[in-house]
């Protein structure tokens, strides 16, 4: 087994929990309120302000042309992609980015963002990546296993589901998986169990912002 599959199979059941939270299955159904959701596309907009500045870093720590590249690419698809689909949906609920930006972290997107900028401290560039992986890979896990639920296909935030379950995406992470790979490779024991722990963190944090909403909105909060 490879040191990426490996690494996969133990954070599995991590994105299953995460699947499983009342925020991700009443995203399948359509039944989570708008304040809910309101509050996630908020605290990621957030989140992915830093979660950037990290690749940036990778950029600035990565030894070869290709590598930079690679980064480059990866930031390009959070600086684009993502935050274009964080605007959209921000626009939809009535809040601009500068409104996002003025809102507080709450504790578990400041864990989260604490995480990666100590990790960037390192100026590692695969302990970066290994940092930043979980994010992207379980994002793809998560919006597939729900997607093809009957339910999913009514859901009023079936746009939202689908930007992560589709079959590109799924292929950038493979790629990106693949070069998780290639960069551990030649690493001690040590070292390798040191990225495989920094994964394993990020996919815990992970777990938590998806269960932040529901503890962070008033259980009165039932309405659209």
């Amino acid at each position: 087994m490879t040191f990426m599959k490996s690494v996969l199979q133990q954070n599995y059941p991590i994105w299953d929990k995460c699947a499983d939270t009342p925020f991700v299955q009443n995203l399948k159904t359509g039944t989570l309120p708008k304040t809910h959701f309101r509050k996630y596309m908020i605290q990621d907009s957030l989140y992915l302000k830093h979660y950037a500045r990290v690749f940036g870093k990778a950029i600035y720590c990565a030894a070869t042309l290709k590598d930079i590249q690679i980064y480059h690419t990866l930031l390009g698809f959070v600086t684009d992609a993502e935050s274009a689909v964080r605007l959209h949906y921000l626009a939809q609920l009535g809040i601009t980015q500068e409104d996002a930006e003025q809102t507080a972290p709450l504790p578990e997107t400041q864990r989260y963002i604490d995480f990666l900028t100590e990790t960037a401290v390192y100026e590692d560039d695969c302990k970066i990546l290994m940092s930043t992986l979980p994010c992207m890979l379980s994002y793809s896990y998560i919006f597939r296993t729900i997607a093809d639920a009957p339910e999913s296909r009514q859901s009023q935030y079936r746009d939202f589901i689908m930007d992560y379950a589709d079959d590109f995406y799924a292929g950038q992470c493979k790629e990106w998986c693949s070069f998780a790979e290639r960069k551990c490779e030649n690493r001690s024991k040590s070292e390798l169990e040191a990225l495989r722990r920094l994964f394993y963190q990020a996919s815990l944090l992970e777990l938590d912002f998806w269960n932040m909403t529901y503890r962070a909105c008033p259980p009165t909060d039932k309405t659209d």
